[in-house]
């Protein structure tokens, strides 16, 4: 096997095993499961979407309450506008993980998810997190990091995997 295959086998397995491993290994049956994180990549896909484009508004308005309660909106708007200046606007975006997290600590009891992205801006390579509450049969978005690699080696990978992204607090 070449090296340039061995990159792309563990690409795949990134983009395709590692999901299949955090389905495999949930509580509820396949089919349940699958439909909800679906709706989860969906959702947060469509948040960071709204980030690209600059539309704090709505990104606020579609945010839940815990985010809410701890980021007002100026703040909100602020802190999308230094990302879009210390990282430039999006050139690609992929999903390589998505991490569920039941009842975390300092959070309203719940069902969370921390989708995360390997992105490219126009001025950095980047991982994108968008962290997700589960309200009924959809998701709500609740927090929006975006990191630069080497800042992600640096935190111990239980804080990574862990923790819903935030944006700091007022």
């Amino acid at each position: 096997m070449m090296w340039s295959d061995s990159v792309l086998a563990s690409t795949r397995f990134l983009k395709y095993g590692a999901p299949l491993a955090v389905m495999l290994l949930a509580h509820q049956p396949a089919s349940a499961q699958t439909a909800s994180l679906d709706g989860a990549i969906a959702a947060a896909k469509h948040w960071a979407t709204l980030a690209d484009a600059k539309s704090t508004d709505r990104m606020w308005s579609s945010s839940g309450p815990v985010m809410q309660k701890s980021f007002n909106k100026d703040d909100w708007g602020k802190y999308l506008t230094s990302l879009q200046t210390d990282f430039g606007g999006i050139n690609k975006r992929d999903w390589v993980q998505v991490v569920r997290i039941s009842n975390p600590e300092s959070l309203p009891p719940g069902e969370y998810v921390n989708v995360v992205f390997a992105s490219r801006f126009a001025k950095s390579m980047a991982i994108e997190k968008i962290s997700l509450v589960q309200d009924g049969t959809s998701w709500v978005p609740v927090g929006y990091t975006v990191t630069k690699p080497e800042q992600v080696a640096a935190v111990a990978p239980a804080a990574v995997a862990g923790a819903p992204a935030a944006p700091a607090a007022k």
